[in-house]
């Protein structure tokens, strides 16, 4: 039987997580192209008096997903029930076309919304280059999508067009990331806290903040912004590599996957649902095969993962590994409310915004990462902001909102 014991995670080690993650964060603002790329968003925390009707788009981790949402009087409601579908998961089994990917959304889009002229926030779940309009260029797939002809590729112009194909004119299309929406819905739900932070903890794993214009140095001070504004930036964590408690089976999950997907984004494979069932087998390969566990399984998950804890076999390193992810997160919120008082945010008082599945439903998970984050951050009141509970996802609440704004 191996030794687990690396995939155990002392104080000591989360705390010099935290620092060199507030470090890369800090970098990150000043410079660009660096391994936390903190993505500017453009986007200014929510007016509580914001008010009309939007079709917030969420383009995930396995699923795309639209509905329509009225705001107004600090309240959010759903106009309809979201439809949806799951080619995100189905290209990460076989490749898509640029051209079937918008016209999926598209339909998506045209089936909630009955109206001609439509204003769209288009939750944008991968890495992208925020332009000042608020289009967005992504910089590359993860999570094993694959949809050519894209990289590089303006998502808003491309999804325009295709909803002109389908008689919609959009009068307002703002692209943000998942992370991005779940902050601005933390904001809007929380106005309490000054000091909001969106987080995904599901499929893959981010983290969104709000920093003032001035600590982001490689922006300057755009057009229409003032040098202690706040502005919605997405940090791209995932990319972090937290090298001094990788493993080797960290590297041997690393080395299984496609030759494009290695060597990169090392937080997220170390922490998010996507990956942790590799993790597992990487780590009790023997056991799992034994017990019959193949991660290859379309119908294999975290849940998977989770559920064997109580394994005979398997419960030791499983429990391990889930806990590792937990422990990870609690030093990567550290990391960011560290980076927060290093800009000159210093309010003690933070709200933290969580969407996912890895989070939400793993039992003992949430109480872990808020453990954790009071060892880490001992002089921040940190708590955690429940999601909406008039049943409008934090996501679509993010991205109605980021519709609505001027």
């Amino acid at each position: 039987m191996p030794d687990f014991a690396p995939l155990k995670l002392s104080i000591g080690q989360l705390t010099a997580v935290r620092d060199a993650m507030a470090a890369a964060i800090f970098e990150g603002l000043r410079a660009p192209d660096r391994e936390i790329l903190a993505l500017p968003a453009y986007l200014r925390r929510p007016a509580f008096d914001l008010k009309g009707r939007a079709v917030a788009l969420d383009v995930g981790g396995t699923h795309m997903r639209a509905a329509e949402v009225a705001l107004g009087n600090g309240a959010a409601r759903l106009l309809g029930a979201p439809v949806d579908n799951n080619l995100m998961l189905q290209s990460t089994i076989r490749e898509f076309g640029a051209d079937e990917f918008f016209d999926a959304q598209a339909k998506l889009v045209a089936a909630v919304a009955k109206e001609r002229d439509i204003a769209v926030g288009y939750c944008f779940s991968y890495p992208a280059t925020i332009m000042p309009d608020r289009e967005a260029v992504l910089i590359e797939w993860t999570k094993g999508i694959r949809i050519r002809g894209v990289e590089g590729k303006p998502v808003g112009a491309l999804l325009r067009a295709a909803l002109k194909r389908r008689g919609k004119e959009v009068n307002a299309i703002p692209v943000l990331n998942d992370t991005v929406a779940s902050l601005l819905a933390g904001a809007a739900l929380a106005p309490e806290f000054a000091r909001p932070i969106g987080v995904i903890v599901g499929t893959g794993t981010n983290m969104a903040g709000f920093f003032p214009v001035r600590a982001i140095a490689k922006l300057g001070t755009p057009d229409g912004w003032h040098a202690d504004e706040m502005m919605a930036v997405n940090l791209e964590s995932g990319a972090y590599r937290p090298a001094a408690i990788l493993t080797e089976w960290d590297a041997a999950l690393d080395t299984s996957l496609r030759p494009e997907e290695r060597n990169r984004h090392w937080f997220e494979k170390a922490v998010s649902g996507a990956y942790l069932p590799r993790l597992l087998r990487a780590a009790g390969a023997e056991a799992c095969a034994k017990a019959g566990f193949d991660p290859d399984d379309p119908k294999v998950d975290a849940g998977t993962v989770v559920a064997l804890r109580h394994h005979p076999q398997l419960g030791e390193v499983a429990t391990l590994i889930v806990d590792r992810s937990a422990d990870l997160i609690a030093a990567g919120l550290a990391a960011l409310i560290d980076a927060y008082r290093a800009t000159g945010v210093a309010e003690p008082r933070t709200g933290i915004l969580v969407e996912g599945t890895l989070f939400h439903k793993t039992p003992g998970y949430p109480e872990r990462v808020a453990s954790r984050l009071k060892e880490l951050a001992p002089h921040t009141d940190a708590a955690f902001i429940p999601n909406d509970e008039r049943g409008v996802p934090a996501n679509m609440l993010g991205a109605a909102g980021a519709a609505l704004s001027p």
